[in-house]
């Protein structure tokens, strides 16, 4: 019996060693492992957050290159302020050209915003209504930025098919630096 009980007591040491190893080894090591795992989970998932801010970075860098664009455009159709009067000057040709009279320009002081003045200028015209359309349209296409905020058409009680226009109107050009 002492060789059975000798076996029986390695079989118990050999399951205690194993028990112990499971306990203090091997359950340690799943547990680091799902950690790991929960861990990479969740860098992953940063990742992909991190990649849709990057690839909106990206759209965004596009978007501010494009809206720098259109500013430029703009920037460029703005006079410098010492260009006022020639604008004025083109206004009173394309009047002139479409059998428009002048009557009176009267300014007011600019005014000042952010990135840009404007000058506001009241226009009185008297002519052939097809005239003052025309005109309308030949202020549309001039190179710098106007601005037409009203207009009022009166019909000349001395002549058939004559108008008279007073127009307030904005001219917008580069602030003074």
């Amino acid at each position: 019996m002492k060789g059975s009980t000798q076996v029986l007591l390695t079989l118990a040491c050999v399951a205690v060693a194993a028990t112990a190893a499971a306990y203090f080894l091997v359950v340690p090591m799943l547990r680091q492992t799902e950690a790991d795992g929960a861990a990479i989970e969740a860098r992953h998932a940063q990742l992909v957050k991190l990649e849709r801010v990057a690839r909106r970075i990206n759209d965004l860098r596009q978007e501010v290159a494009r809206l720098e664009g259109a500013l430029a455009f703009f920037e460029n159709r703005l006079p410098q302020e010492r260009e006022v009067d020639v604008i004025l000057r083109e206004v009173w040709v394309i009047a002139e050209a479409k059998s428009l009279t002048p009557r009176s320009v009267r300014t007011a002081a600019f005014e000042t915003q952010a990135q840009y003045s404007f000058q506001t200028i009241t226009l009185t015209l008297e002519g052939p209504f097809e005239g003052f359309y025309e005109f309308l349209l030949g202020l549309e296409r001039l190179p710098r930025l106007t601005k037409i905020r009203q207009v009022q058409i009166a019909k000349s009680p001395l002549k058939e098919g004559v108008v008279q226009a007073e127009l307030l109107m904005d001219i917008f050009f580069e602030k003074a630096k």
